[in-house]
């Protein structure tokens, strides 16, 4: 019997190949057949990433200038941000908003920086909240022009709390206590970036 089955594959070799293609290929389409549902999101998902990917580099010019934007903005805060060991400095840029809107400094005080694990930036300087209170009389509108030059200029500041009430009861004077945080790096750390 083994005979007969090796002679007939033998003679008819070429039906022999041709079954066996056919095998295979019912078998691919078989499998093909049954993983049609994730090739399909295979796909999609590609597709996706592609259009994407499109997407960026059309948006490239602006996302160059966003960036660029970006450290732009970076500098600048770098530029301008208080050093807490640099006293005279630091007061100086209060007594520079007084001198621009005539308002009157009563009292400034740096507080002394409370740590609670500075926020640093890989290679940088830690950065610090270093904590005043300021008391500013004037007219309502010279007080309120001291508070718009402490909040618009160039180093950042937030105010915690904050209390305006007249210098004495009926006057147009008027008293702006002030409880705020400057930020800032500390005075060993050098410029941020720098080693």
């Amino acid at each position: 019997m083994k005979l007969l089955n090796a002679t007939f594959l033998r003679q008819n070799l070429f039906a022999t190949i041709c079954a066996g293609i056919i095998l295979l290929l019912a078998g691919t389409g078989f499998w093909l057949w049954t993983n049609i549902g994730s090739i399909k999101a295979d796909l999609n998902e590609v597709s996706q990433l592609g259009e994407n990917e499109l997407g960026t580099i059309a948006n490239s010019p602006r996302l160059r200038q966003a960036l660029e934007e970006t450290h732009t903005a970076v500098e600048r805060i770098e530029a301008n941000l208080a050093v807490e060991s640099k006293l005279a400095d630091n007061l100086a840029y209060f007594y520079s908003i007084e001198e621009r809107t005539d308002a009157h400094i009563r009292g400034l005080n740096q507080l002394n920086v409370i740590e609670s694990g500075p926020v640093t930036v890989a290679g940088q300087a830690p950065l610090r909240a270093i904590p005043y209170t300021l008391e500013v009389s004037g007219s309502y509108v010279k007080v309120m022009d001291f508070l718009h030059n402490l909040e618009a200029g160039p180093r950042l500041v937030k105010i915690r709390s904050f209390n305006i009430r007249p210098t004495v009861p009926g006057s147009t004077e008027v008293v702006l206590q002030l409880d705020l945080v400057m930020l800032g790096i500390s005075g060993n750390s050098g410029a941020p970036g720098t080693s």
